[in-house]
């Protein structure tokens, strides 16, 4: 019998099903506990089919933390098509990763280990998946920095401003949201922090250090749009782990 040809699409989705179970695997135990093995036991596939699509856990995980990263390009994406002024885009920016953090904090977890030996151990084309996520990730913040400069709300004396703005402004997003996703159990200084707070005033610390003109608009209006419009459908789901952003 000749064997079942399946077309991208197909093989597409049994890739999605096999890394939905991993990430099950890794939320129902930890990301140690991730075999290839136990990944083949809790799949409908065989283990050479499974090893078809992943060469290794590395690989595995790599896989995992690609997904996400395209998942945070749409919100990236979407935040910069918000009308309003540059600072706007990038507070949208800072309220998106964190949002996305949010709803997947496993994805969060593997992607701090993106740039260790995980990816080293990964196939090259994982590793080639991720260079270019990476860089469109990158692009967009930089357009949005660009677009400051052009609108007049920024002003730079070298182009590796842009870069040093970027590094700042995502290094202050990755440490809040790092050191408050689990509350109080970082360290003595996040008692009583509340996580949305901190990531917005601490990006907007960044932008006033950079003399980044602050918006004509109320910033608290500014939020309830992100809330009520443009991320509702992620503020949605995120309400179904209840987990409330909106204001009562």
């Amino acid at each position: 019998m000749a064997p079942r040809y399946m077309d991208d699409a197909a093989l597409a989705h049994r890739e999605e099903e096999i890394l939905d179970k991993a990430l099950e695997i890794i939320s129902r135990d930890s990301i140690v506990s991730l075999t290839m093995d136990k990944l083949v036991a809790n799949v409908n596939y065989s283990k050479g089919t499974v090893y078809k699509h992943f060469s290794s856990k590395e690989d595995v995980l790599a896989g995992l933390c690609n997904r996400n990263m395209r998942s945070v390009m749409e919100l990236f994406e979407r935040a910069a098509e918000i009308e309003g002024s540059a600072r706007e885009k990038m507070t949208a920016i800072g309220f998106a990763y964190m949002v996305s953090v949010l709803l997947s904090p496993q994805h969060f977890t593997l992607v701090m280990n993106a740039k260790t030996e995980l990816f080293d151990a990964a196939s090259i084309r994982r590793q080639e998946e991720h260079e270019e996520i990476d860089g469109k990730l990158l692009s967009v913040i930089c357009g949005i920095i660009a677009l400051a400069v052009s609108n007049n709300e920024l002003s730079l004396s070298t182009s590796e401003d842009i870069q040093k703005i970027s590094f700042s402004l995502w290094s202050m997003a990755f440490g809040t949201i790092g050191l408050l996703l689990n509350g109080e159990k970082a360290c003595s200084t996040t008692t009583g922090l509340i996580l949305e707070d901190r990531v917005i005033a601490n990006g907007n610390i960044v932008m006033d250090g950079w003399n980044w003109l602050q918006s004509d608009r109320d910033q608290a209006e500014f939020m309830q749009l992100l809330k009520s419009d443009i991320f509702a459908a992620e503020l949605d789901a995120l309400e179904q782990q209840n987990i409330y952003l909106r204001a009562a």
